[in-house]
């Protein structure tokens, strides 16, 4: 019974959650002008067990930035019975202080699964107090480019 065990949990090692998905963005002032050379930072954290993690980048002279999508392997206990839940939070690092451009919790572990599969792109604004806007709370609207 137990190398019967072993041999089936191949499969669930093998497996890998998407904690956050590939991510495009472009940050404009408040007169739509691009935000050049903004450090832009993406966190996540895994609600289940804890484990987080952090990437960072630059706004190009467009005021764009991108992120990698972020996967990780749960191993045996991440297959354990559980909701998913993960929150990711983007700031944006302006010259008087940090501002949420974006902050969402996630409820599964698919790729583009934020949006329901629909590639995850973001404009958003300096200028703008974070607040509420569809699913999310931050600056930030989607972009359907």
């Amino acid at each position: 019974m137990a190398a019967a065990l072993v041999l089936g949990a191949t499969g669930v090692f093998a497996a890998t959650y998407v904690m956050a998905s590939a991510l495009q963005g472009v940050l404009v002032d408040g007169a739509g002008q691009p935000a050049a050379d903004v450090p832009v930072t993406r966190r996540w954290t895994w609600a289940w067990n804890g484990r987080t993690g952090s990437d960072r980048t630059v706004t190009d002279a467009q005021g764009r930035f991108a992120f990698e999508e972020v996967s990780v392997s749960p191993g045996l206990t991440g297959r354990l019975p559980h909701a998913p839940g993960i929150g990711i939070e983007i700031t944006a690092e302006l010259p008087d202080g940090a501002l949420t451009l974006l902050d969402l919790k996630k409820r599964n572990y698919d790729a583009d699964g934020e949006l329901d599969g629909k590639p995850f792109r973001i404009r958003c604004r300096t200028d703008l107090e974070p607040d509420a806007r569809g699913f999310f709370w931050g600056t930030c609207t989607l972009d359907a480019g």
